[in-house]
């Protein structure tokens, strides 16, 4: 099977190597030029062309960082691409209207695929996959989207989509107060190794725990979900709740606490590193 992946970040680049290693022909594209180094010993072709990439595609992969480029993208290969389009970018509502609308006019084949966990499962071929579109399409697309995760159709493109920020809010949120307590845990002196293993016996036990708690508590953050990410796909949140006349007050603080640490410098690895501001704050108490 040829796939086309357009957009060759942490997940991008993950997911074209998971494919390659799986046997298929995967080319890639990335407006950064040094794309092609970060994929040295892979099997996938990076194409400085967008235009050739698509060309011959059974799927084109668009994992590119927000709606309005992949808006772009969906644009201009549109005249190109023949095979399916999954869209695995992370987008606002109104994106998604204008991006439906393209493909709509064009007639193009077309599946939301939101996206969850992290660079490192797409690389291993274990994300999850929020999958929204037309239902034919997605069993007919089954066999590529199980290579890439574990799919679950959960409806329409918009339910798909505004299941993914509702997802992000609650893990953004849940990061949050692991950041704040994290403090309380430090002057506690006690193994981080230990209370992660405690607290994820208990009833506070969360996918964050487990991952990012570590982090927090030995100050050395893994590359996964930039800061400036997690903002975006916040407002993204707020925007839609508010779209439907629902105020999100906890998000909104949550939000504001994010645009601070980003303010001073925080975040370029992964969101979690809100809680050395929070050490740094400590410090001045």
């Amino acid at each position: 099977m040829r796939v086309c992946v357009i957009g060759l970040g942490r997940m991008g680049r993950g997911i074209a190597v998971n494919l390659s290693r799986k046997g298929h022909e995967v080319l890639g594209f990335d407006i950064d030029p040094n794309a092609a180094s970060k994929l040295s010993g892979s099997n996938v072709i990076v194409t400085s062309d967008m235009l050739k990439c698509p060309e011959g595609a059974d799927y084109v992969i668009i994992a590119v960082p927000t709606g309005k480029e992949s808006i772009s993208v969906i644009n201009s290969i549109a005249g190109v691409v023949k095979g399916t389009i999954l869209d695995t970018t992370t987008m606002s509502l109104s994106e998604l209207k204008d991006a439906l609308k393209v493909v709509e006019e064009r007639g193009l084949r077309y599946l939301s695929v939101r996206l969850e966990k992290g660079p490192r499962e797409a690389e291993r071929g274990e994300l999850i996959l929020y999958v929204g579109g037309d239902e034919e399409l997605f069993k007919e697309s089954s066999s590529i989207l199980s290579q890439i995760g574990t799919p679950v159709y959960v409806g329409n493109h918009e339910q798909a989509t505004a299941l993914k920020l509702i997802s992000n809010v609650i893990l953004t949120a849940n990061a949050v107060i692991l950041a704040e307590v994290s403090a309380v845990i430090r002057k506690l002196g006690m193994d981080p190794d230990t209370v992660v293993k405690a607290l994820s016996m208990g009833g506070s036990d969360s996918a964050q725990l487990r991952a990012r708690l570590p982090w927090m508590l030995k100050g050395n953050y893994g590359e996964s979900f930039s800061l400036r990410l997690a903002r975006d796909v916040i407002d993204k949140a707020l925007e839609y709740a508010q779209s439907m006349g629902i105020q999100l007050p906890i998000t909104t603080l949550i939000d504001e606490l994010l645009r601070i640490a980003e303010a001073a410098g925080y975040g370029s690895k992964d969101f979690s590193e809100i809680a050395e501001m929070l050490k740094v704050n400590e410090r001045k108490l």
